[in-house]
């Protein structure tokens, strides 16, 4: 089976831990059961993290047309799936009893192509509220999902399964309509479960407001080990243990997420120990190392997990773009062949992991089927200086240069706030001067970074990150993707990228269950992408999370990645 994600870090993963003195005991404290139980506890146990912002995003990844980041990192402490990926991309149940297996009769595969998977639910889970989750709860999540009248970030996996049957409360039969390789865990909420007996009420009446209702964000119901407990506008959340947590009662009571989106002030809690740590995409892989290094100074030993996660890419315009040769394959060749990539890495990542030529990483045991097909495009401005003289673009005596009608050219060059991406922007936009080139640089705020309109919209380049998963890739160039108000602007494939070709190999590659056929189109379509450039690989973007020394059990992001939360269950303090 196709492996859903890449396995080895391609930079470290450091866990340096050491014994540290406990913190004094905090006095008994009380609580009480999901049955309302007064239970007395020993010494309680907190953790406080800073978030990047305040999430405006739903816990719910799926639902609405965002793209679900920010409340994400912090879903699976919340809320928890039939199956998942650990940090070494291994699937395993979560609140399914086992995953599903063509050995054990619970995976089929029809001569006609049409799937079966079955999944037994853990009959003792419930909702914080303490409603007993079902098999309902499932189907419920995937009627809503399917819905075209309900906005939904994604809906590939729902809208290939054409019907869920429940023998009991507890079992999911799924047919699907057709194959597809990832059917033994999922990566997003798109089967949910929702609670249909708190939601479904609305939807039949009103599914314009059920996407719009307060239970997706600040009175969020979920199923995870913690709940939430607080939420205050403008400062922090606040996460508790649930005590009814079918899997057991998790060793820290206490996650307060406290929102920072300066990452000065960030790095200020830090050192001062105000806060003990901070959730990936709050501070830049520079200011993880400063801290980390900071810390040593001072004879401490932190816990840092650097990880690569992310592709980082320079989509292109193809909708109307403000310099029309973007169209023609030469001009973005050209101006791929005038980034200095490897300076990026050096200037951004301290020169730790390769320059990125596809969205197949070079520790992927996929990279050995495609690495001979890949079209390179080496630092080279005298090459991209010949390219645009084919278009017709010249440099004059003071060195600006001119399109074929006598223009200047100037090229729009967006991305969002942040040390590193207005770094990344500063050598991208001088590596296009050196040619001749005008660039207009602006970089949009956290707020505008959300909105995917905005994201979709711009009129030249636009730098973006995306998790190395396989929907994503396929999502940030298939032509179904591309946002704009037919689908209320939902969707990754922001420069509107359309290929009848690649679309052709991404769709097989959704269905190819045999290992020759996925690496036959794996190759086709590498070759093809890397050819006509729907975008510009950059580097391999690590996801940086920075902790106080003390604080055990965290391994960082799954791979593929869903959020550094999926063990929290294995987190401690000392």
């Amino acid at each position: 089976m196709m492996a859903n994600g890449w396995v080895p870090p391609l930079v470290l993963a450091m866990f340096l831990l050491a014994a540290c003195t406990p913190a004094a005991p905090a006095p008994t404290t009380s609580g009480q059961s999901s049955a309302g139980v007064e239970v007395q506890r020993g010494a309680s146990k907190s953790l406080v993290l800073a978030l990047e912002t305040e999430p405006s995003d739903a816990f719910v990844g799926s639902i609405g047309g965002g793209s679900g980041t920010v409340a994400g990192n912090v879903q699976l402490a919340v809320h928890q799936w039939l199956a998942c990926y650990d940090d070494r991309g291994n699937a395993y149940p979560m609140l399914a009893t086992a995953l599903p297996s063509r050995d054990n009769g619970t995976w089929i595969i029809r001569p006609d192509g049409t799937m079966q998977t079955t999944y037994r639910i853990h009959p003792n889970v419930t909702w914080h509220d303490g409603a007993p989750l079902t098999a309902k709860d499932f189907v419920f999540a995937w009627t809503a999902t399917r819905d075209p009248e309900v906005p939904m970030r994604s809906r590939s996996i729902a809208v290939q399964i054409t019907s869920i049957a429940t023998p009991d409360d507890y079992t999911l039969v799924m047919e699907w309509g057709k194959t597809y390789p990832f059917a033994g865990a999922f990566l997003d909420d798109e089967i949910g479960p929702m609670p249909a007996h708190l939601l479904e009420p609305t939807y039949l009446a009103d599914k314009e407001r059920f996407s719009q209702l307060p239970y997706w964000t600040r009175e969020f119901v979920g199923v995870g080990p913690y709940r939430l407990a607080e939420w205050s506008p403008g400062s922090h959340m606040t996460l508790r243990a649930y005590d009814g947590f079918f899997g057991g009662r998790a060793k820290i009571d206490t996650i307060t997420l406290t929102f920072i989106s300066n990452a000065p002030t960030a790095v200020a809690s830090l050192l001062s120990g105000a806060i003990d740590g901070a959730i990936p995409r709050t501070l830049d892989f520079t200011d993880v190392v400063f801290v980390k290094e900071e810390w040593e100074r001072q004879g401490k030993h932190p816990v840092a997990i650097i990880q690569p996660t992310h592709l980082r890419v320079l989509e292109p315009q193809f909708r109307d773009p403000a310099v029309p040769e973007i169209l023609d394959i030469r001009f973005r060749r050209a101006l791929l062949h005038a980034i200095d990539r490897a300076a990026l890495v050096d200037a951004l990542l301290q020169g730790t992991g390769p320059v990125a030529d596809s969205f197949v990483p070079p520790d992927d045991p996929k990279y050995a089927w495609v690495n001979d097909v890949i079209t390179r495009y080496p630092h080279d401005p005298r090459r991209a200086l010949d390219l645009l003289g084919e278009l017709g673009w010249r440099r004059d005596a003071s060195g600006s240069i001119h399109d074929a009608r006598g223009q200047v050219g100037t090229i729009p060059l967006a991305t969002s706030e942040g040390a590193q991406s207005t770094r990344e922007q500063a050598i991208i936009a001088d590596n296009w001067r050196s040619l001749g080139f005008r660039v207009d640089e602006t970089a949009r705020t956290a707020a505008e970074a959300r909105d995917n309109r905005l994201n979709s919209i711009f009129p030249g380049f636009s730098a973006s990150a995306g998790p190395l998963t396989f929907e994503h890739i396929i999502s940030r160039v298939h032509s179904i993707y591309c946002p704009g108000d037919q689908n209320r602007w939902a969707g990754a494939n922001h420069g509107c990228y359309r290929s009848g070709e690649n679309d052709r190999l991404i769709d097989g590659l959704q269905i190819a269950i045999d290992e020759s056929d996925q690496r036959r189109l794996y190759r086709d379509l590498v070759k093809l992408q890397t050819e006509d450039l729907p975008y510009y690989p950059l580097y391999y973007n690590p996801q940086a999370t920075i902790l106080r020394e003390g604080v055990i059990g965290v391994k960082g992001d799954t791979k593929p990645r869903t959020a550094m939360t999926w063990n929290v269950l294995e987190w401690d303090v000392r």
